[in-house]
């Protein structure tokens, strides 16, 4: 029974796995300051990153560069935060295809 069940508990721990690398509402309500998860980091990231008109002078470029800066901030945190799921689902994708196959109609 466990061999035809693999495929399903592979995919049922990449959906937990996925579930809890992208909890970051959790972490908000029981960590105060110390000590954050990726998820609440970039949270913070993304929200403390925008550009402002005092913060545009004193770039050289402006605002358009500032802007341009803040901008590949939030890219590379989202990169950086999505590169450990995008390793590991390799790993785990042929669970998925014999799941698919197995489950197909037959005719």
């Amino acid at each position: 029974m466990i061999p035809l069940s693999m495929p399903i508990l592979a995919v049922m721990v990449v959906f937990s796995m996925v579930a809890y690398w992208n909890d970051w509402f959790t972490a908000l309500i029981y960590l105060g300051g110390k000590g954050s998860p990726l998820p609440l980091v970039m949270r913070n990231i993304l929200i403390k990153s925008s550009a402002t008109a005092s913060q545009a002078a004193t770039i050289s470029g402006g605002y358009a560069e500032l802007n341009k800066l803040t901008e590949l901030l939030k890219f590379c945190s989202m990169i950086v935060a999505a590169l450990p799921m995008l390793v590991i689902y390799p790993f785990v994708q042929k669970y998925f295809e014999k799941g698919f196959m197995a489950g197909a109609v037959k005719g």
